[in-house]
């Protein structure tokens, strides 16, 4: 079938999936240091056997891919991850949208797996359905981790590829997320390939030249705009677990001119991620994009436009911000012990490295300043 290498799983492949995801080496292996890892190495396979014993019991009452989701991803791992890493998630802006109609949802991206978790939950929560959710496939790392990003509904973006397949691939990926919205479900995909590590956030008008590229023939594209609505999403994390980790990334690139990524990085990342103090987490969303843009250019203006007004700003982007410009613009924001605690989560960088990580958190007053003043 046409989008069989790129869709998500469906039901009647999910007793297989669940099969290979139970056993898999990995998966135990993963669960047993998260939650078990003072027990001495000689039990290993002991408590990975209850471990698996424990997944088939979860699953076996499990037929279809949204009651994977539901009772597993969000009821366990999603709630789990918001219990112990955060202060509690907030969101804003969804009572502006209509529950009974679909959106292609479009964030500023900080965090490879808790973007799209936190989407994905905040939205099912509310009501929604289940959005696809768009993952490069540079991701898939192995068989196992392409089966979890499937079988919760994601969505494979090809990259990389020789030009004349880069195309073919574009085209078809643009024609699958067409119909998904035809068919009444949603999706989420990044404003841009990779991470704002510099706090930067700004949408890159390819991601948007894509969706519309299969119907670029049919539809002008403010037609497109008003056919397959664009909602613009910010979210923000007042602690951002890899702030160190993209701190170094930026400092090597800027010494040596290149950041060269280490085996397995963007795992390791994934895993740092989600075991990260992440602190308070909000998403706004926008009222879905409405104008008469000649372009991809012209909308991916207006999506930074709305993603920067509408970006929760924390107590560490403030501090940031006033420690980079020694100032007290917003020190109503904050008091002295905030500016302690937040100083002791950083002592054992070096200056250089701490200074691109404090900018980090600059970045996004910064950009809402820039907001105000344009308008």
């Amino acid at each position: 079938m046409q989008f069989d290498d790129i869709r998500p799983y469906s039901d009647n492949e999910l007793p297989e999936v669940l099969k290979r995801i139970r056993s898999n080496k990995w998966v135990l292996e993963g669960i047993r240091n998260a939650y078990f890892s003072k027990v001495p190495k000689i039990f290993n396979k002991f408590i990975e056997n209850i471990i698996y014993q424990f997944l088939k019991f979860k699953t076996s009452g499990i037929k279809t891919t949204d009651q994977f989701r539901k009772k597993i991803s969000l009821d366990i791992l999603v709630k789990n991850l918001v219990r112990d890493t955060t202060d509690g998630i907030t969101y804003s802006g969804l009572e502006n949208l209509d529950l009974k109609k679909s959106y292609i949802f479009i964030s500023n991206h900080r965090d490879i797996v808790l973007d799209p978790a936190f989407m994905i939950s905040t939205l099912y929560y509310y009501g929604f359905n289940f959005p696809q959710i768009a993952f490069g496939d540079n991701l898939m790392l192995n068989e196992i981790i392409g089966d979890i990003i499937r079988v919760n509904n994601g969505i494979i973006v090809k990259r990389n590829l020789p030009m004349r397949e880069q195309i073919g691939a574009s085209l078809n990926l643009s024609a699958y997320m067409c119909s998904v919205i035809k068919k009444g479900s949603s999706i989420w995909i990044a404003q841009r390939e990779g991470r704002a590590k510099d706090g930067l956030d700004k949408t890159n008008p390819a991601v948007l030249k894509m969706i519309y590229l299969s119907k670029r023939k049919e539809l002008s594209f403010k037609e497109f705009i008003e056919e397959y609505p664009i909602v613009p999403v910010s979210i923000s994390y007042e602690y951002d677990p890899l702030d160190r980790a993209k701190g170094w990334s930026i400092y090597r690139k800027k010494i040596h001119g290149s950041h060269i990524k280490r085996k397995y990085e963007d795992l390791i990342h994934m895993a740092s991620g989600l075991k990260g103090y992440k602190g308070h987490v909000h998403l706004s969303f926008s009222e879905p994009l409405t104008g008469k843009f000649k372009n991809e250019v012209k909308a991916a203006e207006e999506l930074d436009h709305k993603i920067h007004r509408s970006y929760r700003l924390w107590k560490s982007n403030y501090i940031s911000y006033d420690l980079l410009n020694k100032s007290k613009k917003y020190d109503n924001k904050y008091t002295n012990q905030d500016v302690e605690k937040f100083l002791n989560r950083y002592k054992r960088l070096s200056d250089e490295v701490r200074e691109i990580v404090f900018e980090s958190y600059a970045n996004p007053v910064i950009s809402y300043e820039n907001y105000i003043s344009r308008k």
